[in-house]
C-alpha cells in the first residue's frame, strides 16, 4: 500500500476461488490529482469505477476523441480492454477509484440505461455522502490483504456499485438527453438507426422513443440536423472545400451533400459560406 497525507492506493492480489466467485476487488485508492498537461491513453484488464468529487477534467475514448467534460461531481465507468485517458485539466481533482471483476459486475452493464458506451456521467452529491465511510473500510481491509479482508473488499466493492448506480439514476426525460447526446457524438459515422441503437443497448423503438422525447425528431431526422449544423460551423469557421466539408460530417457524394444543405438550409454551401463572411465583416 502506497499512503502519504494526500493519497493513499492498494491493489490485491485475489484468492483463486474468491476471483472466480461473483466480485472481487482488485484495487482501490483516492488522491487529489494537479492538472494534467497531457493525458495518456491506457486499458485496463478488470472493470473500475473513479469517482469524481471536487474540481473537474476531461474524459476520452476510441468512441470520444473530443473529449467529455467530466465536472464535479461525476463517475467514470471504465471496462476491461477498452483503451481511455482521463484527468483533470485547470483546477486539479479529487478522485476515489476501485478496481474489480467478476460475474457481478454484468449488473452495471444496462442497469437504468447506463451503457458501457456512456462511461461518464454526473452524480448526486447527496448520494456520494457515503464515499468517505465505504472507502475508510476498503483502505483497512488493504492493509491486511488476508482472506477475511478479501471478503470484506468484496462486500464494499458491492456497495460502491450500489453508491454509483444510486447517484447516477436518470429519470425518463434525463435519459432521452442521454441518448440524443450519444446519437451527436456519434452523428458524422456512417451506421443505419439499427445499429445506432445496437451501440447505445436499445431496441429500435427505443431509441426512436429517446430521440422523440428529447428533440421531438426521429433518429433520422436527427442526425441530418446534427450533420447539417456541423458543416454549417465548418463552412463559417473555416476554409475547407465544400466536399471535403461534405466528407467530415458524414457525405461522401459532394453533389448529394449540397443539396440536401439547400434543402435543409435554403441556399447552397457556397452561398451559406459568402453569407456569413459577408455578416462577420
Amino acid at each position: 500500500m502506497v499512503e502519504d497525507a494526500d493519497r493513499w492506493s492498494a491493489y490485491l492480489n485475489v484468492n483463486r476461488s474468491l476471483r472466480d466467485s461473483g466480485l472481487s476487488c482488485r484495487g482501490a485508492g483516492e488522491q487529489y490529482v494537479a492538472p494534467m498537461a497531457e493525458l495518456r491513453s491506457r486499458r485496463l484488464s478488470t472493470h473500475a469505477l473513479v469517482f469524481v468529487t471536487a474540481g473537474g477534467g476531461e474524459y476520452f475514448d476510441d468512441r470520444r476523441r473530443r473529449g467529455l467534460p467530466v465536472p464535479a461531481p461525476s463517475v467514470i465507468w471504465l471496462t476491461p480492454g477498452a483503451r481511455h485517458a482521463y484527468g483533470p485539466r485547470q483546477e486539479g481533482w479529487q478522485e476515489h477509484w476501485v478496481l474489480f471483476e467478476g460475474t457481478m459486475t454484468r449488473v452495471l452493464e444496462g442497469a437504468d440505461h447506463w451503457t458501457s458506451t456512456e462511461a461518464v456521467r454526473s452524480a448526486d452529491p447527496a448520494a456520494l455522502t457515503g464515499l468517505p465511510e465505504a472507502f475508510s473500510r476498503l483502505r483497512r481491509a488493504l492493509q491486511l490483504p488476508n482472506r477475511r479482508s478479501q471478503l470484506v473488499a468484496a462486500t464494499v466493492v458491492a456497495q460502491l456499485i450500489g453508491v454509483a448506480l444510486d447517484a447516477t439514476t436518470r429519470g425518463p426525460r434525463q435519459r432521452a438527453a442521454s441518448v440524443t447526446g450519444a446519437l451527436l457524438e456519434s452523428a458524422t459515422l456512417p451506421l443505419s438507426v439499427a445499429e445506432r441503437a445496437a451501440e447505445l443497448g436499445l431496441t429500435v423503438d427505443a431509441l426512436h422513443d429517446a430521440a422523440r422525447e428529447a428533440s421531438g425528431l426521429s433518429p433520422h431526422e436527427f442526425i441530418i440536423q446534427a450533420r447539417i449544423t456541423r458543416a454549417q460551423h465548418l463552412l463559417a469557421d473555416t476554409s475547407s472545400d465544400v466536399g471535403a466539408i461534405g466528407t467530415q460530417v458524414g457525405y461522401d457524394d459532394p453533389a448529394y451533400f449540397s443539396r440536401l444543405f439547400r434543402r435543409r438550409v435554403g441556399m447552397s454551401p457556397s452561398e451559406f459560406r459568402r453569407q456569413e463572411a459577408a455578416r462577420r465583416q
